[in-house]
C-alpha cells in the first residue's frame, strides 16, 4: 500500500495555527474546498479512531480517520 506523506511550514505562532486545524471536524471553518464535515457515530473529533465524514465544493466525498491527536504535541495524524 502506498503511503504519501505531507508536511508545511506555516510562519505563525504555533497556538494560533492550532487553534484553527485542532477540530478533526472543523475543515469546513477554514478550508475552501470544503463544504460540510460529520464525525460518524457521534464520537467527539478528539477521540482516536473517529472517522470524519465530509464533502467537498465539487460534490465529492472523502473519509478519513483520527489515528493519533495530541494538544500537548500540537500533533494530529489521520488517514
Amino acid at each position: 500500500m502506498a503511503k504519501v506523506t505531507i508536511s508545511s511550514v506555516i510562519d505563525a505562532p504555533v497556538e494560533q495555527v492550532w487553534e484553527r486545524i485542532r477540530d478533526f471536524n472543523g475543515l469546513p471553518s477554514w478550508h475552501p474546498r470544503m463544504v460540510e464535515s460529520l464525525i460518524e457515530d457521534g464520537k467527539d473529533a478528539t477521540t482516536i479512531g473517529c472517522v470524519r465524514n465530509f464533502k467537498l465544493v465539487s460534490g465529492a466525498t472523502l473519509r478519513e480517520k483520527l489515528l493519533d491527536f495530541s494538544d500537548d504535541n500540537f500533533l494530529v495524524s489521520y488517514s
